[in-house]
């Protein structure tokens, strides 16, 4: 990707080189105008395209595409559209867990976007950097930058409402339910509002966690179903995995060993579908302990063959 990138920049300084010598004219003009607009639609038809992978969990098709509409906006210097593009393949990068490379990307972003000085920018940085930092166990250093992108974020609605659901993620790792109650809540109204699916998703499958940790099952159960309802309409897979799992978890937490059985069946076949052989053991794995019990010994067998078969690989 950065090689594309560097034969780019060398035909932009011949470019420059013909201009500088006499050769360009003002009727150019609208001409380099309408390049530079065609650029920025491309750099957003890739990022669509990552966008699509990412939701799917095709990581590398995601990197891919996410390089792509960086080299697209830094070609006609689109200082913010490639704030947003280097946020994203940190995104892709803290996914995989590359945290040295997504380190990278959301510095250099931070970086472009205080020179640029675009409040709503810096949050967003502020905030995925944030989210690093608690990947990498530091609570109280996320926390702190959450709360300086809050502060800068109040113009934009979707950023403020990213950043109150990770405000709400560091208070419910520190026990601290109301509060975290309160954020995410926050996060859920707006995301809502503005049906950004994928997002009111986590912010569900988040309060589902609260209400589990504060001993309210039957709340918990109810949130996790709507977090699915919400990752279905985004047609977000790997969101379907984790909220059928959470059910599956939840169900069999409350003893109802036969609902739990077609959650994990349901996440084994999707993570099964997506290529995701360590999610998919791991639904395995319950699925033949809770065959065992249920008396399905049939499923119990078959299972534990397939069990052995992922695990020889």
């Amino acid at each position: 990707m950065r090689s594309r990138w560097f034969v780019r920049s060398l035909a932009l300084l011949a470019a420059a080189a013909l201009a500088a010598g006499g050769l360009g004219s003002c009727s150019s003009a609208p001409k380099r105008q309408a390049a530079v607009v065609e650029r920025k639609n491309e750099a957003a038809e890739y990022a669509g395209l990552a966008d699509g992978f990412l939701a799917s969990g095709q990581y590398s098709s995601a990197l891919q595409y996410y390089g792509e509409a960086l080299d697209a906006n830094l070609s006609v210097d689109d200082v913010a559209g490639a704030v947003k593009s280097r946020g994203s393949l940190g995104r892709a990068y803290l996914a995989i867990g590359s945290l040295e490379d997504a380190e990278r990307e959301f510095g250099d972003a931070l970086e472009d976007a205080r020179a640029l000085g675009e409040p709503a920018l810096i949050a967003l940085c502020l905030s995925n950097l944030g989210e690093l930092r608690y990947a990498r166990g530091d609570r109280d250093a996320a926390d702190a930058l959450f709360a300086e992108a809050e502060g800068l974020a109040a113009g934009d609605d979707a950023i403020a409402a990213v950043v109150a659901h990770n405000r709400g993620v560091v208070a419910m790792a520190r026990a601290d339910y109301a509060a975290a109650e309160a954020f995410v809540l926050r996060s859920a109204a707006a995301n809502e509002k503005a049906r950004r699916w994928v997002e009111l998703g986590s912010n569900r499958y988040a309060l589902a966690s609260i209400a589990n940790a504060r001993g309210d099952l039957p709340g918990a159960i109810a949130w996790a179903g709507s977090a699915l309802e919400a990752d279905k309409r985004a047609e977000n897979s790997p969101g379907i995995g984790a909220d059928l799992e959470a059910l599956a978890r939840l169900e069999l937490k409350a003893g109802n060993g036969s609902a739990a059985f077609d959650y994990y069946r349901r996440a084994f076949g999707l993570w099964l579908s997506l290529g995701r052989a360590d999610d998919a053991e791991r639904c395995l794995v319950a699925l033949t302990g809770l065959a065992s019990s249920l008396g399905k010994d049939d499923y119990a067998a078959r299972y534990e063959a397939l069990l052995a078969r992922i695990r020889e690989r």
